[in-house]
């Protein structure tokens, strides 16, 4: 790079042609478009450029999801915080190569566990247990003097608290569902709990956050100072509940009313090479015709055969 005291293009910036114009710590500065090839970044590098556009793909359905059931207070350093935050948990992967690395409750609770919106809010809770029940539902316990950690302004009377669980398809980029709490205390209160009557569902993970305001009154009318009044941050990142698997019945084969008998093929043979029998009223002429041939009493010509 070269320094630019050129007159005439003093106070540029951006590109012009094949330069770019820049400054830097008040001075002016000029260097040449790099020339992007086909070759000019290694495997490694392309890998880690994709992961990186699927890190902040995830955070921006993070960000989206709360968007829509809160409008957090957040500083100019949200969105690369939380960027760098989803990188980080997703390179804790190392059951996968490099490019086809995945997302895991474990680490995203890791990187994302008290993550601030508003870091020119300095609140924070510690003790807190973001607890998941045995029918799927979070419950969020605050310890016995959650109130010591917060300074409130002068004329605020009252705390709002709003919890939520975003239940995320980090693969998707999609939040499948959310549940959320909110309750007005009182300051001065020591103990309290939120519960989230979560619904089992196939996601990632489960992200717990909890929103804290400071108010005039319990009607909803917020101090002044929302910068420093409000502050929404990350308690928990919870495995998923996954629904119960329902069973399909077989159904039972019908039994036959009549069992017929099977018979094999010698079986079948032998009764069709088996010579007929003469019924019982034909075995009856025959023997009464031999008797009287053999007792002479009547001639053989005199009694009809058959």
């Amino acid at each position: 790079m070269a320094q630019n005291f050129n007159i005439l293009t003093q106070g540029l910036s951006g590109h012009v042609g094949d330069l770019i114009y820049y400054e830097r710590n008040g001075k002016q500065f000029c260097r040449k478009m790099p020339q992007y090839g086909p070759d000019s970044m290694s495997t490694a590098s392309k890998q880690s450029s994709r992961e990186f556009a699927k890190a902040s793909k995830v955070a921006k359905s993070i960000r989206a999801a709360l968007n829509g059931i809160w409008q957090p207070a957040k500083d100019e350093t949200t969105v690369y915080r939380l960027n760098k935050a989803v990188y980080a948990a997703l390179r804790e992967d190392n059951h996968h190569p490099r490019g086809k690395r995945v997302f895991t409750a474990a680490a995203l609770h890791q990187h994302l566990k008290d993550f601030r919106y508003n870091k020119k809010a300095v609140m924070t809770i510690g003790g807190i247990d973001t607890i998941r029940q045995e029918n799927g539902s979070v419950m969020v316990k605050l310890p016995t003097h959650w109130q010591d950690w917060l300074k409130p302004p002068k004329d605020a009377r009252y705390i709002q608290l709003q919890a939520v669980a975003l239940d995320m398809d980090l693969e998707q980029n999609a939040c499948l569902a959310a549940t959320k709490a909110a309750t007005c205390v009182p300051l001065g209160e020591k103990y309290h709990t939120l519960s989230l009557p979560v619904t089992p569902i196939s996601a990632t993970a489960t992200i717990v956050l909890l929103q804290i305001r400071f108010l005039h009154t319990n009607t909803g009318i917020q101090a002044a100072g929302t910068a420093s009044s409000e502050q929404a941050f990350v308690t928990a990142v919870l495995e998923p509940v996954l629904p119960p698997v329902e069973k399909t019945k077989e159904p039972a084969a019908k039994t036959p009313r009549i069992a017929k008998k099977s018979r094999s093929a010698v079986e079948m043979l032998q009764a069709v090479n088996e010579p007929q029998t003469k019924s019982h009223k034909e075995e009856t002429k025959s023997q009464i015709r031999e008797r009287f041939i053999q007792g002479g009493l009547i001639p053989l010509p005199d009694i009809p055969e058959g």
